[in-house]
């Protein structure tokens, strides 16, 4: 978390049916971050610190978490190229001829160290190829200071490319046989228009890979 967050934590205790479902939280070092009754989490400033929940009715069914806190990230710290579409924590606009690691460095301007993963989060190098899923992840010592999600219109399976594969998965998800992600669900959503993906957008996938009408990213 950055300084200044705010996180909910959703916790349950296990049988449902158990007489006493309170939750007690507790933090470690108020002055680096609280929690307050219902579990929400706000940081205060940097450091690290355990959040403790707990039963009420007896103290030693617990869970613990370790939780760092990190300086807040402002944005004039980090310039994207015109070409890109920043939209809130996710990235669009990007060229599927040129989308490697190092043609996206190349279009990120900061002083911050650049992570880029693939969506199993694991680190790309500059010639591997990015794709809907993808993480740009910025760091500074070390420390995430923030993370933004890649989205490639037509390449609902994170590889990106956009091809018959592409049709098949989306197809599978709008019959549902096989339900996607959210950022992949974005990413067939071709018309942008923030319904979940229809035929047309196969349609227009189709289109893209034919040559007879290309997806505007």
């Amino acid at each position: 978390m950055q300084v200044g967050d705010i996180f909910k934590i959703n916790s349950y205790i296990e049988p449902e049916d158990a007489n006493n479902q309170n939750v007690i939280f507790e933090s470690t070092n108020p002055d680096i971050a609280t929690i307050d009754e219902k579990g929400i989490i706000k940081s205060n400033k940097v450091g690290e610190v355990q959040i403790i929940a707990k039963s009420e009715e007896n103290d030693l069914i617990r869970a613990e978490c370790n939780l760092k806190v990190v300086r807040k990230m402002e944005d004039s710290e980090i310039h994207f190229d015109s070409s890109l579409n920043l939209n809130s924590l996710e990235i669009s606009g990007i060229d599927y001829n040129y989308n490697t690691v190092a043609d996206l460095k190349g279009k990120i301007t900061t002083d911050l160290d650049i992570e880029i993963l693939n969506n199993k989060g694991e680190l790309l190098q500059d010639t591997d190829i990015v794709g809907t899923g993808c993480i740009v992840r910025i760091k500074e010592n070390g420390d995430i200071l923030r993370d933004y999600k890649i989205i490639l219109y037509g390449d609902v399976n994170g590889d990106g490319k956009i091809n018959s594969i592409d049709l098949l998965v989306l197809q599978r998800h709008i019959l549902e046989i096989e339900k996607l992600d959210e950022i992949y669900k974005k990413a067939g959503n071709i018309r942008k228009n923030g319904n979940r993906p229809t035929s047309v957008d196969l349609l227009l996938i189709q289109r893209h890979i034919l040559d007879l009408q290309i997806i505007e990213q």
